[in-house]
């Protein structure tokens, strides 16, 4: 069975978090968006992303599948290509998502970088850092491809380059020594460079696409039209097969680049044999395999520019508050509303939920719709319960249901129910306690991402518009504000309202209207 987060183990994750998370975004939002990407995997509240590598050997952009290519197996190669050109000792490279200008380097032929980051575009926003999905992908990938939900420890806060870095990935021609000098720069012994090698090629194919001198062109057919071939005979699960195929000298015998045609193609072969299969003989036991494997994998998406300060591990949260919501009506009257959801892996989810919101005026409880909504995860089973409470205010502090407690911020709010966007436009509304009324003026920050030309990659630009007042409402005064661009439901846009020293919470603008 699972254990989840406590309120005290997440108050704890929450400490710590460094520049990686933009300006005027909550350490806590940053980690529950993640948790939300690596939990909710079906069903309700459910975004889609690991549905390109479920089941293991999908393509998502194949849907007649005769290309031979396989998203899992790019997600993990993303992440080698990105991180090792880490210089460890300078600081600078490793997972940081400038593998999104690099796409056309020699050294990163094929789909796998545009196809990787054109999927995950939905999901890069101002709470999770294009490095950041880049990370979640190879733990997605591997716990798909090995059956094991918690096998790669996963963290947020990583900071996205703005340009290229430098090249240098090994390549099938690179020597052995260049190859273990690349490495060593990014902090990987020679153990180490044998073990990610031969934990990435566990899974996937090379492809006469990219490597005609390797891959025969005899390869390519009707129902494989990239000529892709094997590294073991189990391309889509993550095992051992790699390891001991080598050794034996059976099946793929470890892949082509161990037996390409040409001595000089043979990488894999140089590097596996470079201590005299010491390595790869301590990979061959399947336990011994996952368990090194889980570890170099958990270091190269942990392999970040300085600077950068990464949360503890993501842990699964039993219950946790989503699309949380305030609003005023005509008369002044505040309430709160959204779902809450729980995580399950045994037994069945409750009929609803007794939450308490807590105040200057003291407590009081409240009980939930019945579920309303069901999903699917990894780590169990969710359900949902939608709630709606109208609250003291001014004064309410903090909701609380099962093992969680958020903080209610009832001073400066954006009002989601009364807020609309369409594709190119939008208006956005807020309200602020009128005794807490400044000269200063009243902002709306916009966080957008946006493309960058000539590149997959996708970056969130920071704006700020005028908000005018247009009317009051029992202690509040009511604001509002037009805005434009990328600005949608679906783009991945997030706004705060802002005035002087006070700033609401952020919202998302799928949930508005």
């Amino acid at each position: 069975m699972h254990t989840f987060a406590s309120t005290l183990a997440l108050t704890q994750l929450f400490v710590g978090l460094g520049s990686a998370i933009l300006d005027g975004i909550d350490a806590r939002d940053v980690y529950e968006e993640m948790e939300h990407l690596l939990v909710d995997n079906s069903g309700t509240n459910f975004d889609g992303f690991i549905n390109a590598v479920s089941p293991c050997s999908n393509y998502f952009q194949d849907r007649t599948g005769i290309e031979g290519e396989q998203s899992s197996a790019q997600w993990v190669r993303l992440v080698f290509h990105d991180f090792v050109t880490a210089d460890v000792s300078a600081g600078t490279g490793g997972l940081d998502g400038s593998i999104a200008y690099e796409a056309d380097r020699p050294e990163n032929p094929g789909l796998f970088v545009n196809d990787t980051l054109k999927f995950m575009l939905p999901t890069i926003t101002a709470y999770v850092s294009m490095a950041d999905n880049i990370a979640l992908g190879i733990v997605a990938a591997v716990a798909t491809c090995s059956g094991n939900s918690t096998g790669i420890p996963l963290r947020a806060g990583r900071t996205d380059a703005l340009a290229a870095g430098p090249s240098g990935v090994p390549e099938p021609t690179t020597s052995l020594e260049d190859t273990l000098a690349q490495f060593e720069a990014a902090g990987f012994s020679q153990e180490d460079a044998i073990a990610s090698t031969a934990c990435g090629h566990s899974l996937g194919r090379i492809h006469y696409s990219n490597f005609p001198d390797i891959v025969d062109e005899s390869t390519v057919t009707s129902n494989n039209t990239h000529g892709g071939v094997g590294f073991d005979s189990t391309p889509a699960s993550f095992d051992a097969t790699v390891v001991n195929e080598y050794l034996d000298g059976t099946g793929s015998l470890g892949g082509l680049l161990v037996t390409a045609p040409s001595v000089d193609d043979r990488s894999d072969l140089r590097l596996y044999a470079s201590d005299n299969n010491a390595t790869m003989q301590n990979l061959s036991e399947e336990l011994a395999f996952r368990s090194t494997c889980f570890d170099v994998f958990e270091r190269m998406i942990n392999t970040v520019p300085s600077g950068s300060t990464l949360t503890d591990p993501i842990v699964p949260m039993a219950w946790k508050a989503i699309e949380l919501a305030t609003d005023i009506d005509s008369t002044g009257s505040v309430s709160i509303a959204g779902r809450i959801r729980n995580l399950y892996s045994s037994g069945s989810a409750p009929t609803d939920v007794t939450y308490t919101i807590s105040g200057s005026s003291g407590d009081f409880t409240a009980t939930s719709a019945t579920a309303s909504g069901t999903g699917g995860s990894l780590f169990g089973s969710t359900s949902y319960y939608a709630f709606n409470s109208t609250i003291d205010s001014p004064g309410t502090t903090s909701l609380s249901f099962g093992d969680v407690s958020y903080d209610i911020n009832d001073e400066i709010f954006v009002l989601p129910a009364k807020s609309t966007t369409s594709n190119r436009s939008g208006t956005v509304k807020a309200a602020v306690l009128t005794s807490s009324v400044t000269d200063d003026a009243m902002q709306l920050v916009l966080y957008i991402p946006g493309a960058i030309s000539g590149t997959a990659a996708r970056v969130i630009a920071t704006s700020t518009v005028a908000m005018t007042e247009y009317g009051t409402a029992g202690n509040y005064t009511l604001y509002s504000a037009s805005i434009s661009g990328n600005v949608g439901s679906g783009s991945g846009t997030i706004v705060k309202a802002v005035m002087g020293d006070l700033a609401s919470n952020t919202v998302k603008v799928e949930i508005f209207g």
